[in-house]
């Protein structure tokens, strides 16, 4: 339920934007820092649970086109900026999980965000990635394997 109300808000204050911009963060999107420290706060305890529901966001919302789900990857990146311990928590499977089906939709998904959105969203991937030590070499490998296959 904070996931989905966060999402909500998200939505409504269009933090979307903000992410693809590099302005994560701002003023727009007010309940993210709450639904940021509640998930912190239950992580202590159910870290297998928030993870699964986050992962469980991310691949629903790849195949829709509802617009609440069109948000849902910049949400959760942002949550990622925002909070360390969740973006510990969720990547090494979220890496494994990027088969090239995921990677298929993942680029239909953004292959209608204007270019400099898109840039914006990179960005903001390329940041998480070297400020994450949890799983990196699994990452490493990742992006070197599907970058030359």
């Amino acid at each position: 339920r904070v996931l989905s109300c966060g999402l909500k808000d998200f939505c409504a204050h269009g933090g979307g934007e903000a992410v693809a911009a590099g302005t994560a963060g701002d003023k727009r999107v007010p309940k993210i820092a709450s639904v940021v420290g509640i998930l912190g706060h239950l992580a202590s305890r159910h870290a297998g649970s928030i993870k699964q529901e986050l992962l469980r966001m991310f691949h629903e919302s790849l195949g829709s086109s509802r617009e609440h789900h069109k948000a849902t990857v910049p949400f959760l990146l942002q949550l990622a900026l925002m909070s360390p311990t969740l973006l510990a928590t969720v990547s090494p499977e979220l890496v494994d999980s990027l088969k090239p089906p995921v990677l298929n939709q993942l680029h239909q998904h953004f292959s209608t965000v204007p270019r400099d959105e898109l840039e914006g969203v990179v960005g903001v991937v390329v940041h998480l990635l070297c400020h994450t030590s949890a799983g990196a070499l699994r990452t490493l490998r990742f992006l070197l394997a599907t970058a030359a296959p």
